[in-house]
């Protein structure tokens, strides 16, 4: 009896543990999500102090037209005021973790004011490590581009 009790207790103990640990990986991937959709709707604000906070001094941007732009390159591109976006919007994001490492895969439908540019859509990677600060995007690929309507 004393060892079903002990086999049940730790059985409890196993169990709890691992939905501690299925909640708190639940909790980063939502809070990655998060903030991957807050730096795209910073850059259409032009909210430059969310993208330095969020963006690691090391970020590299690789776009789909073979461009490459660092922190400070893309910052430039992004406080331009001649460049205006009307929405920057994820769709079909998946994020896969390791340890303090993500790795996040989706699509980004980009929209311009009409009469300026047409709108474009990517399918992308994005790289984001656990810094002592909390989670920054180091590198975005953009894998694939194509024409949307406005």
């Amino acid at each position: 009896m004393k060892h079903i009790v002990l086999l049940l207790l730790g059985s409890c103990l196993c169990s709890a543990a691992f939905t501690q640990k299925s909640k708190d990986t639940a909790s980063a991937k939502m809070l990655l999500d998060s903030i991957n959709r807050l730096l795209d709707r910073a850059v259409v604000k032009k909210e430059l102090s969310t993208l330095q906070t969020y963006y690691a001094d090391d970020f590299y941007f690789l776009h789909a037209t073979g461009k490459i732009d660092n922190k400070a390159s893309w910052m430039k591109s992004v406080s331009n005021p001649n460049s205006q976006t009307l929405s920057r919007e994820h769709d079909s994001v998946v994020v896969e973790l390791h340890d303090d490492v993500a790795l996040l895969t989706g699509i980004l439908s980009v929209r311009f004011p009409p009469n300026t540019r047409a709108g474009y859509a990517i399918r992308y990677i994005r790289v984001y490590a656990l810094r002592k600060e909390g989670w920054r995007l180091l590198s975005h690929h953009s894998t694939a581009q194509w024409t949307i309507t406005n």
